[in-house]
């Protein structure tokens, strides 16, 4: 896999990023994504097939307790599974490794109980939440979208979990809420054409079969959606929520953060030391341009730039006269 030196996690991305994202992701590991998503959805379908004798496109007519039942072992079972399993892949696609599936199994095997958990008791309140009205549903789906991915790939526990997708969406629970929908919407396409083609409440081999593969492809492009959702919350994290209308760019939040160098010059950073994030560009303050890593002592300018936002601007204004004045 020689192009995976272009997925940076360390920018923020718009909806239609995201979804681009994920489709390139398939292009380069197809089967790797599937097989995640199979090896999870077969043997579950299977045991839901030989325990209601439904099929995953004649499980909407189970009863209540039948469908409550099925509402469970979803969010504690098979959403924790996948979603850990397409995080740890798409890690190591931005950290310019190729994954494999014993691998990524292996990464992802220690902290499946703490995912399973987080996400589990987040999924069962969502559910339950949109059963009782649409409305509390969504709130938490809002606050809790990345709910998998933490666990998976932090350290803590379960309510750890919930609270860092709850701060990460601080600012953000449309732009959360936006590619959840967005994502479902363009893999429930197929499932939907193949519902209303079959429209049944009996199960045979044929629509067993059908529905299978089509729940393979959409649970795993929502994993792989709301994996790069994560690593955009996280990069967004890093400037603090972003000014009305100015979502995802650079903010005078930028200039409250000074480490070895200054925020907005890049000239006071070495090449090696540089952090991810926006830099005014000192051959054109009136705009700002991003700079991006895949691990440490490595990086490069990408191709992004901005407008410079006012407040930052002034500082950076400011910055260069008490340059010359020291001068």
């Amino acid at each position: 896999m020689n192009d995976h030196r272009d997925l940076d996690l360390d920018r923020p991305r718009s909806v239609g990023e995201m979804l681009t994202g994920a489709f390139a992701l398939y292009r380069r590991v197809p089967i790797l994504f599937l097989a995640f998503a199979a090896i999870v959805v077969v043997p579950y379908e299977l045991i839901v097939l030989a325990a209601t004798g439904a099929g995953p496109l004649a499980q909407g007519h189970l009863g209540f307790l039948g469908s409550k039942g099925l509402l469970i072992a979803d969010s504690f079972i098979v959403t924790p599974l996948i979603s850990a399993l397409h995080v740890h892949a798409v890690r190591e696609v931005g950290a310019g490794r190729r994954p494999t599936f014993g691998a990524t199994f292996r990464q992802s095997l220690p902290r499946l109980p703490v995912v399973a958990v987080a996400a589990g008791i987040s999924g069962v309140a969502i559910g339950l939440g949109t059963l009782a009205f649409a409305i509390p549903g969504i709130l938490l789906l809002a606050i809790w979208p990345v709910v998998a991915q933490a666990a998976a790939l932090e350290s803590g526990g379960p309510i750890d979990a919930l609270r860092r997708s709850f701060n990460l969406t601080r600012g953000y629970r449309w732009h959360g809420i936006g590619l959840f929908f967005a994502a479902t919407l363009t893999a429930g396409i197929p499932w939907l054409v193949l519902f209303l083609s079959v429209g049944h409440t009996t199960t045979n081999a044929g629509t067993f079969v059908a529905g299978t593969a089509v729940q393979i492809v959409l649970r795993s492009f929502t994993a792989l959606a709301t994996g790069l959702l994560y690593f955009d919350l996280v990069a967004r994290s890093r400037y603090g929520p972003p000014a009305p209308g100015d979502a995802g760019e650079p903010t005078e939040a930028m200039a409250t953060v000074a480490a070895n160098g200054h925020p907005l010059d890049p000239n006071s950073w070495s090449d090696e030391d540089r952090p991810a994030g926006w830099y005014v560009n000192p051959l054109s303050p009136n705009r700002m341009r991003y700079w991006m890593t895949n691990g440490p002592g490595t990086g490069v300018w990408s191709g992004r730039s901005t407008k410079t936002p006012g407040p930052v601007q002034h500082e950076w204004e400011k910055l260069r006269q008490d340059a010359e004045v020291a001068d």
